[in-house]
């Protein structure tokens, strides 16, 4: 009787601490807030677009050439920033910041949302689900506007 009881409580408990870690999958990305998108520590480089949960659905909605822009060649960073339910970060190309793009992710749903800007060209917004409209206010003012750090 008290092995079943054992077994049964073990049950229990794996079932509840299984559920618990499905209901937030994302919530491993929240240790980069604060952090640069890429870091190095000694030979070790990190990066915050090479997370599996990032990588993969920036792929699907981006072309190779946008995101090896997004990814690559725009390495001037901003730090990631949590903004309520997304962490952002803005990236530019280094000596023309006119030159930028911006990454959204909603830490609740996944949906990701990228703008692309080029000096005298309107935004381009791609967004895995939706559109930019569907953004809070505070996010995409702060995607807009590389200034703001």
């Amino acid at each position: 009787m008290i092995r079943k009881n054992h077994f049964l409580l073990v049950t229990v408990l794996l079932f509840c601490c299984g559920a618990a870690f499905a209901q937030d999958p994302l919530s491993h990305l929240k240790k980069w807030e604060g952090k640069y998108p890429t870091t190095k520590k000694g030979r070790v480089t990190t990066k915050f677009f090479a997370e599996p949960a990032i990588r993969t659905p920036l792929l699907k909605l981006l072309s190779q050439d946008d995101y090896n822009l997004l990814t690559k060649e725009y390495s001037v960073e901003t730090p990631v920033k949590q903004i309520g339910d997304y962490l952002v970060v803005k990236v530019c190309k280094p000596h023309m910041c006119f030159e930028q793009a911006a990454f959204a992710i909603n830490l609740t749903t996944g949906n990701i949302f990228v703008r692309m800007a080029l000096d005298e060209t309107p935004d381009r917004w791609l967004a895995s689900k939706g559109s930019a409209a569907d953004l809070p206010a505070d996010v995409k003012g702060y995607m807009e506007d590389f200034s703001a750090t």
